[in-house]
C-alpha cells in the first residue's frame, strides 16, 4: 500500500496525466479502503477522479465525486469536478454554467478559468474562448503557456499579428527555448517580415545545433531577400530596409546549405537526393 501512495504521490508532484497508471495504482487501495486512513486520502480522490474522467470510468467518478463533495460541500476545487464530469457525459451547457458561476464567485480561479476555456474551444466557439483567455490573461500574465495557446487561437483566425504579439509575450518569459523562436521566425515569415525572421532562424540556429527547420528556415529567407532586393530596382516599394547586406546574405545561404546537405548526408538515399535536388534548384 505505501508503495502505490508513494507513487501516485509522485505522479501528483510530476504533473503527468497518466491515467491508466494511475487506476491501476489505486484499484486494490480502493477496493480494500486503505485510502481512507491516509493523510493525503482526498488529494488521492481527486487524482484518481481525474484518471477515471480520462478512462471514461464514469461510474467510478461519479462515486469518488460523491465522497469529495461530502467531506468539501462548498469547495470550488469539488465544484470544478463537478464541471468536468459534466462534459465527460456530455452536458457542456451544464458545465459551462458551473464555471461560469465559479468565476463569478472569484474571477481569479485558474482551475474554472483554463476549464471554460477549453469548453469553448472544444465546442468550437473560438471567439469566446479568445475572450476568455485575453480576460485570464490579464490577471495571470506570467502563463506563458497560456499566452502560447492564444497564439495559437489568432492563428486559427488568421490573425497574425496578434498572434505575434502573443508569442513575443511567450518569449521574453521563455528566451531559451528555441522553438518558441522558430515559431516566432516561421510567423514572422508569413507576415513579410523578413528581416525579423532572418534573426529569429539565426537565434534557433544558436539555441540548436543542426535544427532542421531553422537552416530552412535561414536559406528561404536570404533567398526571398535577394529576390526581392533583385526586383526593388524595378519597384522600391519591394526593398527592405533593415535586412543585412548581400555579401552576408550570400554567405548566410551558403552555410545553411552547408549544414541542410551535411545534416541529410545522415538521411537515406530518397530524402537525400530529393533533398539535394530542392537545394540546387
Amino acid at each position: 500500500m505505501s508503495s502505490s501512495l508513494h507513487l501516485l504521490a509522485d505522479i501528483r508532484q510530476s504533473s503527468e496525466r497518466r491515467p491508466f497508471s494511475v487506476l491501476q495504482l489505486a484499484e486494490p487501495l480502493l477496493n480494500t479502503n486503505s485510502v481512507s486512513a491516509t493523510d493525503d486520502a482526498y488529494l488521492v480522490y481527486e487524482q484518481v477522479f481525474i484518471s477515471a474522467i480520462d478512462e471514461r470510468q464514469i461510474e467510478l467518478a461519479k462515486a469518488l465525486l460523491l465522497l469529495l463533495r461530502k467531506r468539501f460541500p462548498a469547495s470550488l476545487r469539488v465544484k470544478r469536478l463537478y464541471g468536468m464530469i459534466n462534459e465527460a457525459v456530455g452536458h457542456p451547457d451544464e458545465a459551462q454554467s458551473i464555471y461560469t458561476e465559479m468565476l463569478a464567485t472569484d474571477p481569479t480561479n485558474v482551475l474554472a478559468s483554463k476549464r471554460l476555456i477549453a469548453l469553448l474551444k472544444a465546442a468550437g466557439h473560438t471567439d469566446e474562448a479568445v475572450a476568455q483567455l485575453a480576460a485570464y490573461l490579464d490577471t495571470h500574465s506570467n502563463d506563458f503557456e497560456a499566452w502560447l495557446e492564444l497564439a495559437h487561437l489568432y492563428m486559427r483566425n488568421h490573425r497574425l499579428a496578434q498572434a505575434a504579439f502573443c508569442l513575443e509575450e511567450v518569449i521574453l518569459q521563455q528566451p531559451a527555448n528555441h522553438y518558441f523562436h522558430l515559431c516566432y521566425a516561421e510567423l514572422c515569415y508569413s507576415m513579410g517580415r523578413l528581416d525579423l525572421a532572418l534573426k529569429e532562424y539565426l537565434r534557433v540556429v544558436e539555441l540548436s545545433t543542426d535544427n532542421l527547420r531553422a537552416f530552412y528556415g535561414v536559406k528561404l529567407v536570404a533567398d526571398r531577400i535577394r529576390e526581392l532586393r533583385a526586383r526593388s530596382k524595378k519597384d522600391p516599394t519591394l526593398c527592405i530596409d533593415d535586412a543585412p547586406q548581400p555579401a552576408t546574405l550570400d554567405r548566410l545561404a551558403q552555410l545553411a546549405t552547408e549544414r541542410l546537405v551535411a545534416i541529410y548526408s545522415r538521411a537515406n538515399q530518397v530524402t537525400k537526393t530529393t533533398a539535394e535536388l530542392w537545394l540546387s534548384s
